[in-house]
């Protein structure tokens, strides 16, 4: 679980022959030190790398991954898949996202839960 000062790190790999980027690599830097951002033992999403920067099976992971890191567990897919399009898909391509600004987000997807009408 990520600490309140963690920043995610996002790097692109070199350009690959074909045209398309490399791996997206992610690292998370906070109090302990770095790491590399990996999957939750729950993840749900399929895609085996991480990307950003549009809407798709590799920025779903990542979303999902980055929220499950900042929450402590992993996410319900709605949530996740809010984070990607409202978030991920945003990024560029090398990013820096901090937990703050996951905090953020978390904060205003809550209130506005709050302050829906119910559902019938």
């Amino acid at each position: 679980m990520a600490l309140d000062d963690a920043v995610y790190l996002g790097l692109r790999g070199p350009q690959l022959p074909s045209g398309h980027g490399g791996p997206t690599v992610v690292g998370v830097r906070d109090g302990r030190g770095q790491r590399t951002l990996s999957k939750h033992a729950d993840h749900r999403m399929l895609a085996d790398a991480f990307e950003s920067g549009y809407r798709g099976a590799g920025p779903d992971a990542l979303a999902e991954a980055i929220l499950a890191d900042s929450l402590g567990f992993n996410p319900d897919p709605p949530v996740s898949e809010s984070f990607e399009r409202e978030v991920v898909a945003r990024l560029e391509s090398e990013f820096e996202l901090s937990a703050a600004d996951v905090d953020d987000w978390l904060t205003l997807r809550i209130a506005a839960a709050r302050t829906a009408p119910p559902t019938t």
